[in-house]
């Protein structure tokens, strides 16, 4: 595993130009965030979640260092030890998460997560979210990493229903569009949202369909709806 350095020091090292490795792409995030931005919609929340396998003698030494400069916060439920680890010295807008999950048995691999999220989006906010993301990628991960992205936004006058999924889906140049209804007493899904857009790289396959968007409606019990977007797919994540 690559030498682990502490993002924050690196990221005082991270000119506005730097690139992330080839394969990599910071587009999903900011493409939605900008759209929102761009269509008088607020975004409440954002995360992006980097996840990726690693062997557990790396996750010993991953853990190591961590201790050294963040105060850890251990878990262990009958499957899986956990170490949780927060980095206050970063730009105000942006947290960072670091978990290192290795389960009890042996036979499986540990795996690094790290989630970077903010409660609202602005230029500098971009800005700094790119030097986070590229500090994360290049100093903990390899190409084999698993990146997922989302945000939250809630509808108001301008954004409303049919109007603003049909528009933000031509946008996107949506295809292959799938939608579930939430038939289940007392929840609080309207509808899920299931499509394509070949602007992104990364996708999955869904019963041999490309898919790398899904959005999820829900009811408020206000007149307007929020709307949490996410690429390729919504996960529940630390």
């Amino acid at each position: 595993m690559k030498k682990i350095f502490i993002l924050s020091i690196m990221l005082l090292m991270i000119t506005n130009n730097v690139a992330a490795k080839q394969s990599f792409n910071q587009k999903e995030l900011v493409d939605l965030a900008n759209y929102m931005m761009n269509n008088s919609a607020k975004v409440e929340d954002w995360q992006v979640t980097l996840k990726e396998a690693i062997t557990r003698e790396d996750s010993k030494h991953l853990v190591h260092e961590l201790q050294t400069n963040f105060k850890p916060n251990f878990s262990e439920d009958k499957n899986k030890l956990k170490y949780s680890f927060s980095d206050a010295l970063l730009p105000e807008g942006i947290n960072v998460l670091y978990n290192v999950v290795i389960p009890k048995q042996k036979q499986y691999n540990a795996e690094l997560i790290i989630v970077i999220k903010g409660k609202s989006w602005s230029k500098e906010i971009e800005k700094n979210y790119r030097n986070v993301l590229t500090t994360s990628l290049n100093a903990y991960f390899t190409e084999a990493v698993k990146k997922f992205a989302c945000l939250t936004t809630k509808g108001n006058d301008i954004i409303s229903g049919d109007y603003f999924l049909e528009n933000m889906t031509n946008y996107f140049q949506v295809q292959q569009v799938k939608t579930q209804f939430d038939n289940v007493k007392n929840s609080t899904h309207k509808k899920i949202i299931y499509g394509y857009t070949p602007l992104w790289n990364q996708k999955i396959s869904v019963d041999n369909t490309s898919m790398n968007l899904q959005i999820a409606i829900k009811d408020t019990g206000s007149d307007y709806p929020t709307y949490t977007i996410g690429t390729p797919i919504l996960i529940n994540e630390y």
